[in-house]
């Protein structure tokens, strides 16, 4: 896999944030947004109750521009996918 120096930057900006996060919004889903200027660090456009409303003001809010959703919790959640499960099975 590729480096992808702006997800690093918006995942960066998110975990400088957590603490303060998990203080007003813990549970909730947070948007971040990097400048279309690089140069600029990512910034928190708000938090919101779920995934879907901070997706959609994603999209609203940042045409052009990549962004990020994270669920605003102390550890972040794993998700394991196991890859030797078959997809066709008839």
């Amino acid at each position: 896999m590729r480096p992808d120096p702006v997800l690093d930057r918006l995942e960066s900006a998110f975990d400088k944030h957590r603490a303060e996060l998990l203080a007003t919004d813990e549970g909730r889903w947070a948007l971040f947004v990097q400048p279309n200027d690089k140069r600029f660090r990512p910034r928190l456009l708000g938090c919101f109750d779920d995934e879907f409303d901070a997706c959609d003001a994603g999209f609203r809010n940042t045409i052009g521009r990549r962004f990020l959703v994270r669920e605003v919790l102390e550890r972040d959640r794993v998700v394991s996918i196991p890859w030797a499960v078959s997809v066709n099975r008839q």
